[in-house]
């Protein structure tokens, strides 16, 4: 009896394979110099091949989003010499949550800025769906107070950025404008580099809106009904991808160019019942594979593999102390491969050292 019919969205020839295989430098785990096992057991950043789709240009503009991980890439292509977008972006620290506030009244020059540029996070695809949609079309996008939760009073929460402050509608509402704002620069860029961060999502039943960080405890026990929760899929995530491209293409251009990575920075807590070990492993194999068939439907869609070299790099070199945010000087390096894979050109380097994003 015949087995199910192959899923030949993929499909080569068995000759073409044989061919693609020996004249990869990299096919085999374990087989000499410069193989796998020899760069995994080496303790220095692993590099891993990079066959780029397309060339960049230091003189196009890119505008990032992502995890906190996109922070740490976007001050490094800043170091590198790129045009990163929103550029010169501040955010008033009065509208910071308490803790990140505080974070920020105790640093200085650009860890002060890393900091403030931590309201632009987004960490699920369908939290990123949501910022083009604002930015590129406003008029569908007609949730009540631009999606604010109402907690008591004058009290007021954002659920789409991150480490903002409960305060006023007025407050809030200039925060969702300079925020929106800053979206909106991606109107400039050349190319969009997007970094996965995880699948678990909350939606908001009276907005209709899925959120980028999860409703607080209190909010979700004063309005037990209103908040759902849901572990996006690899088809929930793949579709988000597939509607920001064509957001892009007919809003701003066609031909943009996007690199998609993986954030390795783990999830840090989970609304699952799984080991928080097994639940981040599902989300981040779940973005790893919708990353690889996105870029596998579209020409102008590259995988850049910075997930794999922090991954496997020696834990002694890819973590922090903390375990979960990834040293700049590693950033840095992947940063440097990207550069060498990407540009042809060179330019001089921006004044100033990148800082660690916080968590």
């Amino acid at each position: 009896m015949a087995g199910p019919e192959p899923d030949v969205f993929n499909a080569v020839s068995g000759m073409a394979a044989l061919q693609t295989s020996m004249d990869n430098p990299h096919n085999r785990f374990n087989a000499g110099a410069g193989s796998a096992a020899e760069r995994l057991r080496a303790r220095a950043p692993v590099e891993v091949q990079c066959r780029p789709k397309f060339p960049l240009s230091h003189g196009d503009g890119v505008f990032t989003m992502g995890s906190c991980f996109a922070r740490n890439v976007e001050y490094a292509l800043i170091a590198a010499g790129m045009r990163v977008l929103p550029e010169k972006w501040d955010f008033p620290s009065e509208f910071l949550h308490p803790d990140a506030a505080a974070r920020a009244r105790v640093a200085t020059g650009v860890h002060h800025h890393v900091i403030l540029r931590s309201v632009l996070n987004r960490y699920t695809p369908a939290s990123m769906l949501n910022e083009f949609q604002r930015a590129l079309e406003p008029d569908t996008f007609r949730a009540p107070q631009k999606g604010l939760v109402h907690i008591d009073e004058d009290q007021w929460f954002d659920p789409h950025t991150k480490d903002t402050a409960f305060q006023g509608l007025r407050e809030s509402l200039m925060v969702r404008f300079l925020v929106d704002e800053a979206a909106k620069s991606m109107v400039q860029a050349r190319a969009i580099f997007l970094t996965l961060g995880h699948t678990e999502t909350w939606f908001d039943s009276e907005t209709g809106l899925v959120l980028n960080v999860a409703p607080p405890p209190l909010l979700i026990r004063k309005s037990p009904d209103r908040f759902r929760f849901f572990n996006a899929t690899y088809p929930d995530a793949l579709e988000a991808l597939e509607q920001i491209f064509a957001l892009v293409s007919r809003h701003i251009q066609p031909s943009m160019k996007f690199i998609v990575t993986v954030s390795p920075v783990p999830l840090n807590t989970t609304f699952t019942a799984r080991d928080i070990v097994a639940a981040n492993t599902y989300s981040k194999s779940t973005l790893r594979a919708v990353a690889e068939t996105f870029a596998a439907r579209h020409d102008t869609v590259d995988y850049f593999p910075s997930y794999e070299m922090v991954m496997s790099t020696h834990p002694d070199l890819a973590w922090e102390a903390d375990r979960m945010h990834v040293p700049q000087a590693l950033v840095q390096s992947i940063i440097t491969r990207f550069m060498a894979c990407y540009f042809t050109e060179t330019a001089p380097r921006a004044s100033g050292k990148p800082a660690k994003m916080p968590a």
